[in-house]
């Protein structure tokens, strides 16, 4: 009876074998990944069966997220260990894959939900409402608050740090203007921010309190918030309230989604208090 393991496929024969491509064979051949057993005289490939088993291989390390790099590497050293850290590697690889997977659909989510929002709401119309804890990633407003040149260097320190850390979850990045602003009568931004659905182990942590706000969609260009400012500013003093804490500006509908100005919706929420 002929030895199994002394039988010899085509290329095409081994290809339909291990259920790929002719193309795929010849792919690992380059590398040196997977080369036939032999060579005709007629240059023609062939590959042993017991090389199935190599083949399979490299499919479950494939499907485990392995590259072939990796993968030639661990062939050329195969034991117990090298595999055990090989997989190690790839299963931090494949969490670090699912976070970012997860953190992008939280983003779109906020997205779809920002969105939806301003379509349903009034703007110019002011509002209380009881809000739950919140957090943030905030980075502070330096240089020339207004500046073109010093915006744009703070917004892209706020999204390098972002990028950076895997922290935000919002398409648009925000603002924020504390109290002591608010009180002065100074309505420009103090902190560039991004949402987060839970705190997260930053300096640039910043805590929405949970409590009372007074809320309000400002319609149009940034630069009429000056005339959206004090219509909440004399809402909350109407309803018997004041100023307790910072306002939080969302971007709901911006250059991402229309690219008329007039057509910007953004939701301004100031901390209150009673009395």
């Amino acid at each position: 009876m002929q030895d199994e393991r002394t039988v010899f496929f085509t290329t095409g024969q081994f290809a339909k074998l291990c259920r790929t491509t002719k193309e795929t064979l010849f792919h690992y051949d380059s590398l040196g990944l997977l080369k036939p057993a032999r060579l005709g005289e007629n240059g023609y490939r062939y590959y042993a069966a017991s090389q199935f088993f190599d083949f399979d291989l490299i499919a479950a390390l494939r499907e485990a997220g392995c590259s072939l790099k990796e993968i030639r590497s661990y062939m050329a050293h195969r034991e117990p260990r090298a595999f055990s850290r090989l997989l190690r590697e790839n299963e931090r690889k494949l969490l670090q894959e699912r976070q970012k997977l997860e953190r992008m659909r939280r983003i779109l989510q906020n997205g779809v939900e920002s969105t939806e929002e301003a379509l349903q709401g009034t703007p110019g119309v002011p509002w209380l409402e009881e809000q739950p804890e919140g957090w943030y990633i905030a980075t502070p407003a330096t240089g020339q608050v207004g500046a073109v040149k010093d915006l744009i260097r703070n917004l892209q320190d706020h999204l390098a740090y972002c990028d950076s850390t895997g922290l935000g979850e919002e398409l648009a990045v925000g603002s924020i203007v504390t109290r002591e602003s608010l009180l002065r009568g100074d309505f420009r931004e103090s902190y560039y921010s991004s949402k987060l659905s839970h705190p997260a182990s930053s300096p640039r942590l910043y805590k929405k309190p949970a409590g009372l706000y007074a809320c309000i969609l400002h319609q149009g260009p940034y630069e009429r918030l000056t005339e959206t400012y004090p219509i909440v500013l004399r809402f909350i003093q109407s309803q018997g309230c004041r100023i307790a804490g910072d306002s939080f500006e969302t971007d709901l509908i911006s250059y991402l989604g229309t690219e008329q100005e007039e057509d910007f919706i953004l939701k301004l929420e100031i901390q209150v208090e009673h009395g």
